[in-house]
């Protein structure tokens, strides 16, 4: 990476890979704006929606239209945002072209000569450079599965933690961890006890960072943690950027481990499809912002806006793709699955219906967040089997709780957030939440919401339940008429079919394939064979269909797929 000061503190950046690595986290994270060159210009807030390599950049200007003529007319500008603790700017941009794009403003421009970056200050800690990979096996209870990180920074009180923000939801502050395990690559291992103190989501909202304070270590395990901390802080002057590699190396990281274990991947790569790997930026996006709920903040407007957007275009582009995708987050926590898949089906019975777009977005946005305020409630609350009235009347505040995070998002249609946030819950019988509302009382919206979070959480494990096939779940909704529109239950089956895209089902003749097509009919058009009931770390078959799907004979049935955690 070729880097050259300026004289403004900034640090140009031309290598085109890294280029390209922080415009794309610019585009993920959001928070871009357009900088006017002249004396006094504004800064105006933007949406980057797509970054092509070497080529160009889409921004959205529907928020400021009346920008876009200016950047037509020749006048310089150029894109600036944090990334990472970041500042970046970018060369002024030039080669503006429109886009049409039905009700947005959206331009082009061509791909910026350079990057610039100017970095905040912080204080000074042992801290680990991307050289030195110490894995750190974080577990909250003795039965709990433990969570595999990469240790950041090292000191005699504490140190700090780099997760995959998966693991967000179960880590909170004041939290108590009953083991540390740091392993050294030389193979010196030290196990210690802390507390959670602090959190925060890295800028791309892959990573999740914690600072954790040691409980009471003894005077041999200060005499090591002594000994890393110095450890530490000798090897990275010796392999850092402007490190000095004639010094010896430190012993605890002799031999570096070549695979590099501990070295986070961006998530949703290992995912079974392309679509699946696409649709992991929007469980990044959930992740992240369940972490801002838990820490006060409101739902940002901007962001919900622009995540809806890339689902609807999804969506617009490849709608058997998603429909597949959603079955594939297996790493993600199974709240954000259920939001992903709910918004995902939700949007699609509302396109089906020929609805207008901004109406759909509303809908797709309250279904994207729709159960986030569980996340809000007592972790014993929510994994509690069985409630007394108590329980029951705290569950239910979840509702509550997110409705008032969408103060900001004043675009979203109030009857939208009634029938998909605050009615969703609600069943016709008046047995649900949080209002008791019965059947005249309740609005299309809120019913056909309720159905397709139903049918989606019966096909989830809970804690008093375990998870459910389609066919199952489809039996279960005849005798429960009662509580959900039975209109709405026999739609939803005939526009996603009795066997629907993302079914694992069994051959007659052995063989297991995950349903990737159907036809208008509702008819198997399309599979993917694998050789195990679960989608984590599945190689899938190239697809079959026609004579090839033939040969594999009858389905015997719908298979269960393994759990996801």
């Amino acid at each position: 990476m070729k880097m050259v000061q300026t004289d403004d503190a900034y640090a140009r950046i031309d290598n085109p890979d890294e280029c390209r690595a922080l415009l794309e986290q610019l585009c993920e994270r959001g928070g871009a704006q357009l900088e006017g060159l002249a004396p006094d210009s504004p800064s105006v807030p933007v949406l980057l929606m797509e970054v092509v390599a070497g080529r160009r950049l889409i921004l959205d200007l529907t928020t400021v239209p009346a920008v876009a003529s200016h950047l037509e007319a020749g006048q310089a500008w150029r894109l600036a945002g944090w990334v990472a603790g970041t500042q970046l700017r970018s060369a002024p941009l030039g080669m503006w072209r429109r886009l049409t794009v039905a009700g947005r403003v959206q331009l082009a421009c061509a791909w910026p000569e350079w990057l610039e970056t100017r970095h905040r200050r912080s204080a000074f800690r042992a801290r680990l450079n991307t050289h030195m990979v110490v894995d750190v096996e974080v577990q909250m209870g003795a039965g709990d599965r433990p969570f595999l990180g990469r240790l950041r920074d090292l000191s005699l009180g504490g140190c700090q933690v780099e997760l995959p923000a998966s693991a967000a939801p179960d880590l909170q502050v004041g939290q108590d961890l009953q083991r540390l395990g740091l392993r050294f690559p030389n193979g010196q291992q030290l196990e210690l006890r802390g507390q959670i103190r602090h959190r925060r989501l890295n800028a791309d909202w892959q990573t999740l960072r914690f600072g954790c304070a040691f409980a009471a270590p003894g005077a041999a395990e200060e005499r090591r943690l002594w000994f890393y901390v110095r450890e530490i802080e000798r090897e990275s002057a010796r392999s850092g950027m402007e490190g000095d590699p004639s010094r010896m190396p430190s012993s605890l990281f002799v031999p570096a481990s070549e695979a590099a274990p501990g070295a986070q991947r961006p998530h949703g790569l290992d995912y079974a499809t392309p679509m699946a790997r696409r649709l992991a930026r929007l469980a990044v996006y959930l992740n992240g912002l369940l972490v801002q709920l838990q820490q006060g903040s409101e739902i940002d407007p901007a962001q919900l806006s622009w995540h809806c957007d890339f689902l609807l275009g999804l969506l617009h582009e490849e709608r058997e793709a998603v429909l597949f995708a959603v079955n594939c987050l297996v790493d993600d926590p199974p709240l954000i699955q259920h939001c992903i898949a709910v918004a995902t089906r939700l949007s699609d019975l509302a396109r089906s219906r020929g609805l207008p777009p901004d109406l759909v977005k509303s809908i797709c946005a309250c279904a994207l967040v729709h159960d986030l305020g569980k996340g809000l409630l007592p972790p014993s609350l929510v994994r509690s089997d069985a409630f007394d009235d108590g329980q029951r009347a705290a569950f239910a505040q979840h509702v509550p709780l997110l409705r008032e995070r969408l103060v900001h998002c004043r675009w979203l249609a109030e009857a939208v957030i009634r029938g998909v946030v605050e009615e969703v819950n609600e069943r016709l019988d008046g047995s649900g939440y949080p209002r008791g509302l019965g059947a005249g009382q309740l609005g299309e919206l809120a019913r056909i919401a309720a159905v397709v979070d139903v049918i989606d959480a019966m096909g989830r494990a809970r804690p008093d339940r375990a998870e459910q096939t389609i066919s199952s779940v489809y039996r279960q909704l005849i005798g429960r008429e009662g509580q959900l529109d039975k209109h709405w239950c026999q739609y939803y089956a005939r526009h996603f079919g009795l066997v629907p895209i993302g079914s694992l089902v069994r051959f007659s003749a052995g063989g297991l394939g995950w349903v990737e097509r159907l036809d208008r009919k509702g008819a198997i058009l399309q599979v993917r064979l694998t050789d195990q009931p679960s989608l984590r770390g599945a190689t899938l078959s190239t697809p079959i269909s026609g004579g090839e799907l033939a040969a594999l004979g009858p389905i015997e049935g719908i298979v269960l797929p393994e759990a996801s955690d």
